[in-house]
């Protein structure tokens, strides 16, 4: 079966079970990649250099890579162009979602790993209790090892997230343990103070990052991630956009 027909079919898929679709993901839009905190690291060992390439997506170059993850971050106040319930007090309210992906190619010549993160609960004066850094939690998605020229839709689901600082969460902030996937519950949900990806790697690497088109968040909840990879590929074969 050809490229095109296998999306095809994808699509048809798409339309026949929309119904049973329930995942709703928010992403990050170009404008927001493009914005000035996505232009500067947040932490770790890499130096960073963004680029907006013809097309879709924003190009991220990294050199001084390690195993040691270098983030890039939209920081509290996080900004209103995802969809979320508009916030109060400055924190972004994402009780709307299921989850948050973003669509990532490799287009380095050496191998990474990628994931999207999100923090929750340590958002001033509107958390609970107020300006406490004991209700900060760190929530990760798994890992995604990428050879170059791989690409993949990585996504952070909110009943099956990976936190970290969450030993001190006083309630009634989400309790678990660190490293132990469980529920972002529906008040962390609400006090959402960052959202972004971190990578790692050996030495030098670039990766295309792209926001996940609505049509594919319907695919993710009915037929998995990696045909919604090879549906954004044909996408991007049809505009002419380099694999």
């Amino acid at each position: 079966m050809s490229r095109l027909s296998c999306g095809l079919a994808v699509l048809l898929l798409a339309c026949i079970f929309t119904a049973q679709a329930t995942a709703d993901f928010f992403t990050i839009p170009e404008e927001v990649l493009l914005s000035a905190e996505f232009g500067a690291k947040a932490w770790g060992p890499a130096t960073v250099t963004r680029t907006d390439v013809p097309g879709h997506g924003v190009q991220f170059s990294y050199s001084g890579l390690m195993d040691s993850g270098t983030g890039i971050k939209d920081d509290w106040s996080v900004q209103t162009l995802y969809g979320q319930i508009l916030p109060s007090h400055c924190n972004g309210d994402f009780s709307n979602f299921d989850g948050y992906s973003l669509w990532v190619e490799n287009v380095g010549t050496t191998t990474v790993s990628v994931s999207v993160f999100m923090n929750t609960g340590y958002t001033g004066p509107s958390g609970t209790p107020t300006n406490t850094p004991a209700n900060d939690t760190f929530w990760q998605s798994a890992w995604q090892t990428m050879l170059p020229g791989e690409a993949f839709v990585i996504t952070l689901d909110f009943d099956d997230a990976v936190p970290w600082n969450i030993a001190d969460n006083p309630s009634p902030h989400t309790q678990g343990s660190n490293g132990v996937s469980t529920a972002i519950n529906l008040f962390d949900r609400k006090e959402v103070s960052a959202i972004g990806f971190e990578v790692t790697g050996s030495g030098s690497g670039a990766i295309l990052v792209n926001a996940v088109p609505e049509p594919v968040s319907v695919v993710l909840g009915v037929v998995g991630m990696s045909t919604a990879a090879a549906l954004l590929r044909h996408r991007r074969e049809r505009s002419g956009v380099r694999e």
